[in-house]
């Protein structure tokens, strides 16, 4: 049984003529008699009484037409979905994004754009700092991330120029670069050196710093502490927390300064005040990154949106 018995079955069943269904279905009327009476036979019952001028559906007829009238509904939908999914219009994306992501303009425009272009595609934000990204990336958790690099860039270096082949090593990346950036501190309106336009990493000599130590884009730890001995200080930690936002938050509250990512189109909180390190040498990447060789259609409009903003 092939899907055209039961196309040539239900034209039939609905003109109530072999004739009328065949130049509904653009073939000769010989070709729906043969094959209905192909189904009739394989079924082992006769699904149409043949009178004079008209055909008319037996009780086995009448049984079948409406459960075929369902399956070929069903059928439809399931091939109208498969092509939204080829055509990534619909199915399922994972992004992953750090809580300095949300300060840039770049995220919120992709996103905002994405669900309005793409309603039927479900959109699954998971926050992770870049780090817990790589690993996501690397176990398939996630589609793609929103990530940001310090001067340390081996894992983004593992870009590869071929496709991967199954099986073979899943940290290779392919991205989006967003755009560059650097490290700088960030403030109270209301600090002595809010006012200037930029500062020496010496002036910060005396402050209280608030750090993300596992972040790999702006200095953790071990960075702060060799960049602030270079300066001639030891630097005065007083707080780790696990991501930006709450750094920002505690600098807001009069808790310290922070040491963050800075450029163009970051925007950060209006009671912040945001300054270049003039002589401090700590470059940044941020990208939207995937495994190379594993883009599925969904994941191609999203790269499409943010390679567009991005420019």
């Amino acid at each position: 049984m092939e899907l055209r018995h039961l196309r040539y079955f239900k034209a039939a069943a609905e003109e109530e003529h072999f004739g009328r269904a065949a130049e509904r279905l653009h073939v000769t009327r010989p070709a729906v008699s043969q094959l209905i009476a192909d189904l009739e036979s394989e079924l082992g019952t006769q699904l149409f009484e043949r009178l004079a001028h008209r055909v008319r559906l037996t009780e086995a007829g009448k049984a079948l037409l409406p459960r075929l009238d369902a399956l070929m509904n069903d059928l439809h939908d399931a091939l109208a979905m498969t092509k939204r999914v080829g055509e990534g219009k619909s199915g399922a994306l994972t992004i992953g994004y750090g809580s300095l992501t949300l300060l840039h303009s770049l995220f919120r425009g992709a996103i905002k754009r994405f669900r309005e272009e793409f309603p039927d595609v479900t959109l699954s934000l998971v926050e992770q700092v870049t780090i817990d990204q790589q690993k996501a990336l690397e176990d398939g958790k996630i589609h793609a991330g929103f990530m940001h690099f310090g001067p340390n860039k081996a894992f983004l270096r593992k870009r590869r120029t071929t496709p991967l082949v199954s099986g073979q090593d899943r940290t290779a990346l392919d991205w989006v670069n967003i755009q560059a950036g650097k490290v700088g501190v960030v403030m109270l309106n209301e600090h002595p050196l809010a006012k200037k336009r930029s500062v020496k990493l010496a002036e910060l000599a005396n402050e209280r710093f608030v750090v993300v130590p596992r972040g790999i884009s702006s200095p953790g730890h071990g960075a702060i502490l060799d960049l602030c001995r270079k300066a001639g200080f030891e630097p005065r930690i007083v707080q780790e927390v696990s991501t930006t936002v709450s750094q920002l938050n505690l600098v807001s509250v009069g808790m310290g300064i922070g040491l963050s990512i800075i450029g163009k189109n970051f925007m950060y909180p209006p009671d912040l005040t945001v300054l270049p390190i003039s002589d401090m040498n700590y470059p940044t990447t941020f990208v939207f990154a995937w495994v190379k060789g594993e883009r599925t259609p969904a994941l191609d409009r999203m790269i499409e949106i943010v390679e567009s903003i991005a420019g």
